[in-house]
């Protein structure tokens, strides 16, 4: 039996690379910034420490959003390569261009890597919601824990009827 190899593509290899280094730039970058926020928001805790807790939040929660959107980018384009595999009945689908020499895989391995795409997406899609709702639930646990005594404004007013 003759396997079949899908030559890889060497400018997609490149771009790929470039993009991954242009990102590890820009992180090592932006860790300076985020290094010199958070010594400013700790000085902060000592004057307003219900204020430094809130901008500490906020940068919690824009962290873990932008986690969850790749989170659920992946997931996306995992169930559309799987949608694409389904199709042809072939690993990798026709017109997909690969960075490495990848064999060529049909019938039933094809339908494993199908089904393993789907459940993996699935993965992804709910740790993406969860950690979408994480920051929320923490924040009103900590709050709650913080400042006992005190009921959250819900917008809506309770009467007490007496007789």
């Amino acid at each position: 039996m003759r396997q079949t190899v899908i030559p890889a593509d060497k400018k997609l290899r490149n771009k790929i690379i470039l993009f991954l280094v242009l990102i590890a730039v820009a992180l090592i970058l932006s860790e300076s910034y985020f290094k010199d926020y958070l010594e400013q928001i700790e000085q902060q805790s000592e004057k307003d420490p219900d204020l430094a807790f809130r901008k500490i939040l906020f940068l919690f929660k824009l962290c873990v959003g932008v986690v969850s959107l790749l989170l659920l980018g992946m997931g996306g384009y995992l169930i559309l390569l799987a949608r694409r595999t389904s199709k042809s009945g072939q690993y990798p689908p026709p017109g997909m261009r690969v960075i490495r020499d990848t064999r060529l895989r049909t019938g039933d391995k094809a339908k494993s890597i199908t089904t393993l795409m789907m459940v993996s997406s699935a993965i992804l899609i709910l740790f993406g919601f969860l950690f979408l709702c994480f920051p929320w639930a923490l924040e009103k646990f900590l709050t709650k824990k913080r400042n006992p005594g005190i009921e959250r404004n819900t917008g809506i007013e309770q009467k007490v009827f007496t007789k």
